[in-house]
């Protein structure tokens, strides 16, 4: 009995509701104009720089990195060097 009253309070609307939208209109009328979409000319901010202009200046601290880093690798290498002779 509880599941014949569950099939029928579930049934009748979910058949009234099939009826009501048809699947193949449905999926038709939501890729009717799927690829037809106007090209649009892109954004390009005024502030973005060229390639040889970087974004990113050469100050101080990374050319203190990188001259710190070319020290510790010179050490390495005559370490190494040493250490074979």
């Amino acid at each position: 009995m509880k599941y014949l009253t569950l099939l029928i309070a579930f049934g009748i609307p979910l058949a009234s509701y099939s009826q009501e939208m048809d699947p193949a209109s449905t999926v038709e009328d939501a890729l009717s104009n799927m690829f037809e979409i106007e090209p649009v000319e892109p954004y390009i901010p005024e502030g973005i720089q060229g390639p040889l202009n970087p974004t990113v200046p050469l100050d101080g601290g990374l050319t203190a990195l990188l001259v710190a880093g070319g020290a510790v690798g010179y050490r390495k290498y005559r370490a190494r060097r040493t250490k074979k002779n």
